[in-house]
């Protein structure tokens, strides 16, 4: 049941989940600018899911007032939306775009893994490291070695080597090399070192993991 004051998240502009309710307006206005502040922090966002773009808010809202403020959200083309609630008995105090983190496929450790994890496990020493997609995957190539990872489509692989490089950069590091298309020579000599390494040929060659829309 929904208190008097309930941060939730929306997805595509639909309720997705209630994250916390309160009874008093000061301790959901202090919560909510927490998780704000805290999201910042997320580099790497989802921006599909089951094949379909996604965008997601976190919203405050309340029963105690039937006076909705005029709310914008600026979507990708830069228009101010005017934000509005199907459900008359609450309205927004407050709204605002909120960031999912992405997960990535590690083929080391048949695992999901974030960005963090792939930062801090396979980028963290100060080797230089040759960065590159491979249609929807990203390679992080040490010496002679090849650790791979998979993503939705190559859209993503892309962002994420762009997401990469800023990071990189922003932080003042100049131990890798990112590179988008790598030659055929490369790509070549790639997926024999992933063969050597056990990978299935068929996965390897696959374009994206996100098939169609459920």
């Amino acid at each position: 049941m929904l208190n008097k004051y309930n941060i939730i998240l929306f997805k595509n502009k639909k309720k997705r989940k209630i994250i916390k309710s309160y009874a008093t307006e000061k301790k959901a206005l202090e919560k909510f600018k927490v998780l704000i502040d805290e999201n910042k922090r997320v580099i790497f966002d989802k921006k599909v899911e089951n094949a379909e773009d996604v965008t997601y808010e976190l919203g405050l809202l309340t029963n105690q007032t039937k006076i909705q403020k005029t709310l914008f959200l600026t979507d990708d083309l830069g228009r101010n939306n005017v934000v509005n609630l199907e459900n008359p008995d609450f309205v927004f105090l407050d709204i605002k775009p909120f960031r999912i983190e992405e997960t990535l496929f590690d083929w080391q450790t048949q695992t999901k893994i974030t960005i963090d994890d792939l930062l801090k496990k396979y980028c963290s020493n100060s080797e230089l490291k040759n960065i590159f997609t491979l249609h929807n995957k990203l390679c992080v190539q040490i010496d002679l070695d090849v650790f791979i990872f998979s993503l939705k489509n190559s859209n993503e692989s892309d962002r994420l080597l762009d997401i990469l490089q800023d990071y990189f950069r922003d932080n003042s590091r100049g131990d890798a090399i990112f590179v988008r298309d790598v030659s055929n020579a490369q790509r070549k000599w790639v997926y024999n070192v992933l063969e050597e390494k056990g990978f299935d040929k068929k996965r390897l060659y696959r374009l994206k993991t996100t098939f169609s829309k459920r």
